[in-house]
């Protein structure tokens, strides 16, 4: 279609709308489709820096193209993966960036951006090492305009990383952007968005992951890639897709992270291409329905071309099989292990204070399936409050040391949970525990406090290999918070197992020096609910609902903190491991305040 005919049908759009033949859709019925559509899309802007340098109109093109189509397209976000401009010294090139990025600000369009090796001063440095003063990055692509685009979550503290929070087909999701060299700082402050929002699913765009292989045909990982595919990718199920620029080309792969879901990855960068890349881009489309994912590649900048004005080497669209593809995904399925089903959200009690709870299911992985590795995330919190547990591994821990199980749906008095396989006299043990920032570990739950565990002890119990073993712990000792009565040694609070299989809760509380203790009796191989309920006045454990006999005598509050982990399935003494459970647990909540009986888990 030519221009002239298209500025024409401009005008006659216009007037068939002035004068009613045709209307636009009412909010109403704008917002009902919004509930309604069963896909999206995400448009990619790889390496733009040829354009920046030599020929903004392309640039311009496509930022363009994106404010005139993205509602007809359903384009819900823009990513920008980095090389903004050629060369970083020349003020220019950035001009030209800033401009043709401004477009989408001005159509406030969700969009975000990173920088590149091309982007910084010094591309071997880290992006905690940059001197933030003389970076041009910053200058023209800073917190402050990232702070403008809608969506903005937040960045980190040197501004080089950000995250955008936005919904498509009724689900929200973070896009994450990572500097070109993210240091280990940068890392710890993508966990902890994360970890902020346990529910999202995660796409992650960074300047180099994936390389591609020299037949041109595979995508390849890169030494950078492995690194952030070890340190943060493969351990958090919510990133569920990256895509990275960088290296001249294009390939994708799946791979599959620790709790063996897969990981969509793709290198895209036109850059070595006619005219730097002649305006070609990229858009996913993200189809719930069809459950996949769809990737097309395209150049709006030779879209408006007529066809006189064309080369042979000005595509509209490229159509191989590198390039427009589809991949799988059962996108419920995939998100299942951090979004749990509605039927089940809507079973969750909704006590208030409560400070942790977790249900210990994955409706991803299978019986006796071995939990996710060592440092991955394993259950979220369903409190929301970004306590979630993460395997810990020591010594010659096997990943078959700690195993999904179902329960069975015709029998009651069967549960889901995690099997936990324990022995002290091996030198090994997997655990679960928060992260050294989750917000419980400062909690002193000085207004009383009610802790519950569901468990069942496996019947090949040995007090020599199994005595003291841990269902729940506190990290810290009597010594580290100050206390100089007792077992200075003893860890803050611990719910554990005796010799004689009775369940013992010992705690260090805040207006005491010295632990107090309640007592069981011996339990058998069935599910048991354990709650021990403070109410600043008295501490009381409950078997079943059942108060027991050995009840501490002391009027006793709180529970002593010195800011580190909870740790699940295991008990440490000495701030040293001590006995890792040997049986199954399948739910535990903290909650701060003193519950009645008909309040507790089920």
């Amino acid at each position: 279609m030519k221009r002239p005919f298209r500025r024409a049908l401009a005008i006659l759009m216009s007037a068939l709308m002035i004068t009613g033949v045709l209307t636009s859709a009412s909010p109403a019925t704008a917002q009902s489709n919004a509930s309604e559509e069963s896909s999206f899309k995400v448009a990619i802007l790889p390496d733009t820096q040829k354009y920046a340098r030599y020929k903004n109109e392309i640039f311009l093109a496509q930022t363009t193209w994106l404010k005139e189509h993205a509602e007809e397209e359903n384009i819900k976000f823009t990513s920008q993966l980095g090389d903004l401009v050629d060369r970083v010294d020349e003020d220019y090139e950035w001009k030209n960036a800033d401009a043709a990025m401004k477009v989408l600000d001005q159509a406030k369009l969700p969009y975000g951006f990173l920088a590149g090796n091309h982007d910084v001063l010094k591309p071997s440095q880290y992006d905690n090492e940059r001197d933030l003063s003389k970076e041009p990055f910053l200058q023209y692509f800073s917190t402050n305009r990232m702070k403008s685009i809608p969506g903005f979550g937040g960045s980190s503290e040197n501004g080089f990383n950000s995250y955008y929070i936005f919904e498509g087909a009724g689900k929200k999701y973070i896009a994450m952007f990572l500097d070109w060299r993210a240091s280990e700082e940068s890392l710890k402050w993508a966990q902890r968005v994360i970890d902020k929002h346990p529910t999202y699913p995660v796409m992650l765009f960074t300047h180099q992951l994936l390389n591609i292989s020299g037949d041109k045909k595979e995508a390849i990982m890169t030494d950078h890639g492995q690194y952030l595919w070890d340190t943060l990718i493969k351990k958090n199920d919510q990133i569920f897709l990256t895509v990275n620029g960088h290296h001249h080309g294009y390939a994708h792969k799946v791979m599959q992270n620790d709790y063996g879901q897969d990981v969509v990855m793709m290198v895209v960068d036109y850059q070595s291409a006619f005219h730097g890349g002649n305006g070609l881009m990229r858009t996913l489309e993200l189809d719930m329905a069809k459950n996949r994912i769809h990737a097309e590649s395209f150049s709006p900048w030779v879209k408006g071309m007529s066809e006189e004005e064309r080369t042979v080497f000005d595509e509209e669209k490229l159509v191989d099989d590198f390039n427009d593809f589809t991949i799988s995904m059962d996108f419920e399925e995939r998100f299942s292990g951090f979004q749990p089903a509605s039927e089940i959200q809507k079973e969750i009690p909704n006590v208030s204070g409560t400070q942790a709870h977790w249900r210990f299911e994955s409706s991803a992985a299978s019986e006796h399936q071995a939990v996710a590795g060592n440092g991955a995330k394993v259950v979220r919190d369903l409190s929301n409050q970004g306590n979630d547990l993460y395997r810990k591994d020591e010594g010659s821990a096997r990943p078959n040391d700690m195993v999904w199980t179902k329960g069975n749906a015709q029998n009651p008095k069967s549960r889901s949970g995690i099997r936990f396989i324990g022995d002290k006299t091996q030198d090994k043990g997997s655990y679960l525990q928060t992260s050294d920032n989750a917000p419980i570990n400062k909690n002193t739950f000085e207004n009383g406090y009610t802790v519950e565990a569901i468990i069942k002890l496996s019947p090949d119990f040995q007090s020599e290999k199994h005595s003291w073993m841990g269902i729940l712990g506190r990290l810290g000792t009597g010594k580290d918070a100050g206390k100089l009565n007792g077992d200075q040694d003893a860890p803050l609070a611990t719910m554990s197992v005796s010799s004689l299989r009775e369940i013992q809760w010992a705690a260090f509380p805040v207006n005491y020096n010295s632990e107090h203790t309640n007592w069981s009796w011996e339990l058998d191989d069935n599910w048991h609910h354990i709650a021990i309920v403070n109410d600043r006045v008295t501490t009381i454990m409950y078997i079943d609902g059942v108060e027991v006999l050995r009840n501490p005598d002391i009027r006793a509050y709180g529970l002593a903190s010195v800011d580190k982990a909870w740790i699940v399935g295991a008990s440490q003494y000495e701030n040293k491991l001590d006995g890792v459970f040997n049986g199954w647990i399948s739910e535990i909540r903290l909650v701060d305040r003193a519950l009645e009986k008909k309040d507790f888990l089920k």
